[in-house]
Protein backbone atom coordinates (compact mmCIF):
# COMPACT_ATOMS: atom_id res chain seq x y z
CA UNK A 1 0.00 0.00 0.00
CA UNK A 2 2.83 2.42 0.85
CA UNK A 3 4.55 1.73 -2.45
CA UNK A 4 1.40 2.65 -4.36
CA UNK A 5 0.98 5.83 -2.32
CA UNK A 6 4.60 6.83 -2.86
CA UNK A 7 4.36 6.17 -6.60
CA UNK A 8 1.17 8.22 -6.78
CA UNK A 9 2.84 11.05 -4.88
CA UNK A 10 5.82 11.05 -7.24
CA UNK A 11 3.52 11.05 -10.26
CA UNK A 12 1.37 13.90 -8.93
CA UNK A 13 4.45 15.98 -8.05
CA UNK A 14 5.97 15.42 -11.48
CA UNK A 15 2.75 16.41 -13.24
CA UNK A 16 2.34 19.53 -11.09
CA UNK A 17 5.94 20.60 -11.64
CA UNK A 18 5.51 20.44 -15.40
CA UNK A 19 3.02 23.27 -15.14
CA UNK A 20 5.67 25.69 -13.84
CA UNK A 21 8.53 24.86 -16.17
CA UNK A 22 7.75 27.66 -18.64
CA UNK A 23 6.61 25.89 -21.74
CA UNK A 24 6.82 27.92 -24.93
CA UNK A 25 3.65 28.83 -26.72
CA UNK A 26 3.58 28.88 -30.50
CA UNK A 27 4.46 32.24 -31.99
CA UNK A 28 2.76 33.61 -35.07
CA UNK A 29 4.84 32.69 -38.10
CA UNK A 30 4.83 35.59 -40.53
CA UNK A 31 6.11 35.61 -44.08
CA UNK A 32 7.27 38.51 -46.27
CA UNK A 33 3.79 39.17 -47.80
CA UNK A 34 2.44 39.66 -44.25
CA UNK A 35 4.39 42.92 -43.86
CA UNK A 36 3.35 46.29 -45.32
CA UNK A 37 6.91 47.27 -46.24
CA UNK A 38 10.45 46.01 -46.33
CA UNK A 39 11.23 48.28 -43.38
CA UNK A 40 8.53 46.59 -41.28
CA UNK A 41 9.90 43.18 -42.23
CA UNK A 42 13.44 44.33 -41.37
CA UNK A 43 12.27 45.59 -37.97
CA UNK A 44 10.67 42.20 -37.24
CA UNK A 45 13.82 40.42 -38.44
CA UNK A 46 16.04 42.58 -36.21
CA UNK A 47 13.77 42.17 -33.17
CA UNK A 48 14.18 38.39 -32.88
CA UNK A 49 17.62 36.75 -33.12
CA UNK A 50 18.06 33.69 -35.28
CA UNK A 51 15.45 34.47 -37.98
CA UNK A 52 12.77 32.02 -36.78
CA UNK A 53 10.30 33.41 -39.34
CA UNK A 54 12.72 32.83 -42.22
CA UNK A 55 12.54 36.41 -43.51
CA UNK A 56 16.14 36.43 -44.78
CA UNK A 57 16.26 33.77 -47.50
CA UNK A 58 19.86 34.35 -48.59
CA UNK A 59 21.20 34.93 -45.05
CA UNK A 60 22.71 38.35 -45.77
CA UNK A 61 20.99 40.24 -42.95
CA UNK A 62 18.40 41.95 -45.16
CA UNK A 63 14.84 40.76 -44.67
CA UNK A 64 12.42 40.28 -47.58
CA UNK A 65 14.67 41.98 -50.10
CA UNK A 66 13.08 40.17 -53.06
CA UNK A 67 9.48 40.93 -52.02
CA UNK A 68 7.70 43.56 -54.13
CA UNK A 69 5.89 45.97 -51.82
CA UNK A 70 3.47 48.70 -52.86
CA UNK A 71 5.18 52.07 -53.13
CA UNK A 72 4.77 54.37 -50.14
CA UNK A 73 1.96 56.86 -50.56
CA UNK A 74 2.94 60.46 -51.24
CA UNK A 75 0.39 61.91 -48.83
CA UNK A 76 1.95 63.73 -45.94
CA UNK A 77 -0.68 62.69 -43.42
CA UNK A 78 -1.72 66.27 -42.78
CA UNK A 79 -5.02 67.10 -41.19
CA UNK A 80 -7.26 70.03 -42.08
CA UNK A 81 -5.33 72.32 -39.70
CA UNK A 82 -2.09 71.96 -41.63
CA UNK A 83 -0.26 70.12 -38.86
CA UNK A 84 0.92 66.56 -39.18
CA UNK A 85 1.04 64.25 -36.20
CA UNK A 86 1.77 60.99 -37.95
CA UNK A 87 3.64 60.94 -41.24
CA UNK A 88 3.26 57.21 -41.91
CA UNK A 89 0.64 54.81 -40.71
CA UNK A 90 2.03 52.01 -38.53
CA UNK A 91 1.66 48.50 -39.89
CA UNK A 92 2.20 45.07 -38.42
CA UNK A 93 2.51 44.09 -34.80
CA UNK A 94 5.06 44.16 -32.05
CA UNK A 95 7.50 41.27 -32.18
CA UNK A 96 6.69 39.89 -28.74
CA UNK A 97 8.52 36.58 -28.96
CA UNK A 98 7.13 33.15 -28.22
CA UNK A 99 6.46 33.54 -24.51
CA UNK A 100 9.10 31.13 -23.29
CA UNK A 101 10.87 31.86 -20.04
CA UNK A 102 14.29 31.87 -21.73
CA UNK A 103 13.58 35.24 -23.37
CA UNK A 104 13.29 37.17 -20.14
CA UNK A 105 16.07 35.21 -18.44
CA UNK A 106 13.89 33.91 -15.64
CA UNK A 107 15.11 30.62 -14.26
CA UNK A 108 12.71 30.53 -11.31
CA UNK A 109 10.26 28.06 -12.96
CA UNK A 110 13.10 25.67 -13.70
CA UNK A 111 14.49 25.92 -10.18
CA UNK A 112 11.06 25.30 -8.66
CA UNK A 113 10.43 22.39 -11.00
CA UNK A 114 13.79 20.86 -10.17
CA UNK A 115 13.21 21.30 -6.45
CA UNK A 116 9.78 19.66 -6.74
CA UNK A 117 11.25 16.70 -8.61
CA UNK A 118 14.08 16.36 -6.09
CA UNK A 119 11.58 16.44 -3.25
CA UNK A 120 9.46 13.80 -4.96
CA UNK A 121 12.52 11.61 -5.46
CA UNK A 122 13.53 12.05 -1.84
CA UNK A 123 10.02 11.16 -0.69
CA UNK A 124 10.06 8.05 -2.85
CA UNK A 125 13.42 6.93 -1.46
CA UNK A 126 12.28 7.57 2.13
CA UNK A 127 9.06 5.66 1.56
CA UNK A 128 10.97 2.73 0.09
CA UNK A 129 13.42 2.63 3.00
CA UNK A 130 10.56 2.84 5.46
CA UNK A 131 8.76 0.01 3.69
CA UNK A 132 11.88 -2.21 3.69
CA UNK A 133 12.52 -1.49 7.37
CA UNK A 134 8.99 -2.50 8.36
CA UNK A 135 8.97 -5.67 6.25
Amino acid sequence: MRRTTAAAGVLVTAVLSLGVTGTASAATDRDCPDFASQAAAQAAFDAVPGDPERLDADDDGIACEDQQYAPASSTSGQTGTGSSQVSTRPAGAVAAGDGSASEDGSTLPYVLGGAALAAAGGAAVAARRSFRASA
